[in-house]
C-alpha cells in the first residue's frame, strides 16, 4: 500500500512584531546620518515653538495683544502659503541652495520685527516683516519629514516619524518656557536673537548632511523592508488626506486654545501649563510606543482619530468637574496625538508619486500650519463666546469628519492602485 503523506501544513501568519522600545529607536538612529539629523530636527523646532511667545511678549506692550497675534498669524499664513513652493524648489534644485537662500530672507524678516518694534514703527511694518519671515521660512521640517518617511517606507514601520513627532512635542514643552524666561529675566528682544541663532545652526547642520539635502528623499540609506508599491496617479486621495490633516490640526489647536482660557476662568491660571504639558507628555509616550510595532496598517489612522475624539470628549466632561480632573485627563487624552501625526505623514509617503516627496511634504506642512492657525483663532473666539467645554465638545466633530475623510482616502487609493496594476 502506498504510504500516505501527512497533509501539507501552511506557515502560520506572523503578526506584526514589536521590538523593545530601546532597540526600535536604536535601529532608527543606526541609519547613517540619522543621529545628526535628529539633532538638527530638535534644533530646528525650538525656533518654531519659541516664536509665538517671543513675539507676544515683545510686541504687545507697545501695540496690543491683538497686534502681537496679527504678527504671529502673518508669519504662519505666509509660511503655509509658500511651503509647497519651497518644497518643490528643494526637490528641483537641491535643498542646500534653497536652505541658505531662505535663511537669509528669514533672518531679514526676523530682524525687521525686532528693529521695527524698537523704533515704534507702525504695526503694518511689523506685520510686513513677519510676512517676509514666513515666506522665506527654511524648509527644514519638509526635508526632515521626507527623510524620516523614506526610512519608514523601507523599514515597514513608523518609528522614524514617531521619533520626529516626539521631538516636536518635546520642543513644544520646552520652547515657550525658554522664550518666556529669556524675555522676562533678560530682555524682550533676546528670544528673537535665540531664534535666529538656533535656525542658523539648524540650517548649518542640515546642509552638512547629504542625505537631508539631496533632491529626493529616496537618497536615504536603504533599510531592510518591503519594497514600495507605485501609487495610483489620482490626486483625489491625497487632497482628501490633506484636508483630513487640516481638520485634525484645527481641532487639536482649538482644544489647546480652550484649555488656558478655561484655567483663567476657573481662577486657576497656573494649571494652563500643566494642561498643555500633559497633552504633550501623553503624545510623546503614545507616539514612541506605537512606533515600536513592525508592519503598516492603512486602516489604523481612522481608528486613532476616533480614539482622539473620545479623549477630547473626556476633556470636555472633566471641565465640568474642575481643573484637577482636567489635569488628570489630559495625558491619556493626548496619548494618540503624536501617533496621528506619525500616521498622517506615513500615509502621505505611501500615496506620494515618485519624485514629489518634498512638494507633498510642503503641502502637508502648509495644512498643519494653517490648521493650527485657524484652530487657535477659532478656538479662542468660540471659547470666549460659548465657553471652553463647548469648544472642546465641538472639536470631536472635526476629528470625526477627519476620520471619515481618511477612511475614504485610503479606500479610494487602494482601489486606484489595484486598477493601475
Amino acid at each position: 500500500m502506498p504510504r500516505s503523506h501527512p497533509p501539507e501544513r501552511r506557515a502560520p501568519v506572523v503578526p506584526p512584531r514589536a521590538d523593545s522600545l530601546l532597540s526600535t529607536y536604536r535601529a532608527v538612529l543606526a541609519v547613517p546620518g540619522a543621529p545628526a539629523l535628529a539633532v538638527a530636527s530638535l534644533v530646528s523646532k525650538w525656533p518654531i515653538s519659541m516664536f509665538p511667545v517671543s513675539v507676544l511678549l515683545l510686541v504687545s506692550p507697545d501695540y496690543s495683544y491683538a497686534g502681537g497675534g496679527a504678527v504671529v498669524a502673518a508669519m504662519l499664513f505666509a509660511n503655509a502659503a509658500s511651503s509647497p513652493a519651497r518644497g518643490r524648489l528643494a526637490g528641483r534644485y537641491g535643498a542646500g541652495r534653497v536652505l541658505w537662500t531662505c535663511l537669509a530672507g528669514y533672518l531679514c524678516g526676523l530682524g525687521g520685527i525686532a528693529v521695527a518694534t524698537a523704533c515704534a514703527a507702525p504695526l503694518a511694518t511689523v506685520v510686513a516683516a513677519a510676512l517676509v519671515m514666513g515666506v522665506f521660512f527654511p524648509p527644514a521640517s519638509i526635508l526632515l519629514r521626507s527623510y524620516w518617511t523614506a526610512i519608514d517606507r523601507r523599514s515597514g514601520r513608523s518609528s522614524a516619524n514617531a521619533l520626529e513627532s516626539a521631538l516636536m512635542d518635546l520642543t513644544l514643552i520646552t520652547g515657550p518656557v525658554l522664550a518666556s524666561s529669556l524675555s522676562v529675566s533678560v530682555a524682550p528682544v533676546l528670544p528673537l536673537g535665540a531664534v535666529a541663532a538656533l535656525m542658523t545652526l539648524a540650517v548649518g547642520l542640515l546642509t552638512r548632511l547629504p542625505a537631508a539635502t539631496s533632491g529626493s528623499a529616496r537618497a536615504a540609506p536603504p533599510v531592510a523592508g518591503p519594497a514600495r508599491v507605485p501609487p495610483h496617479t489620482s490626486r483625489s486621495p491625497l487632497l482628501a488626506l490633506l484636508t483630513a490633516q487640516f481638520l485634525f490640526c484645527a481641532a487639536l489647536a482649538g482644544t489647546e486654545a480652550a484649555l488656558p482660557v478655561y484655567a483663567q476662568r476657573q481662577q486657576a491660571a497656573a494649571y494652563s501649563g500643566w494642561f498643555l504639558a500633559g497633552l504633550s507628555a501623553g503624545s510623546i509616550t503614545g507616539a514612541l510606543f506605537l512606533g515600536r510595532f513592525s508592519g503598516r496598517s492603512t486602516g489604523r489612522l481612522p481608528v486613532l482619530l476616533g480614539v482622539l475624539g473620545l479623549g477630547m470628549c473626556g476633556i470636555g466632561a472633566a471641565m465640568q468637574l474642575g481643573p484637577v480632573a482636567v489635569a488628570l485627563v489630559c495625558p491619556p487624552a493626548g496619548l494618540v496625538v503624536g501617533s496621528v501625526f506619525t500616521e498622517f505623514f506615513g500615509l502621505l509617503g505611501l500615496m506620494t508619486p515618485r519624485g514629489a516627496d518634498h512638494e507633498i511634504q510642503g503641502w502637508a506642512n502648509a495644512m498643519t500650519t494653517v490648521g493650527f492657525a485657524v484652530g487657535s483663532l477659532g478656538g479662542a473666539s468660540l471659547t470666549g463666546s460659548l465657553g471652553a467645554s463647548a469648544l472642546v465638545l465641538c472639536a470631536p466633530v472635526a476629528v470625526c469628519v477627519s476620520a471619515c475623510l481618511t477612511a475614504w482616502s485610503v479606500g479610494r487609493w487602494k482601489r486606484g492602485r489595484a486598477d493601475g496594476r
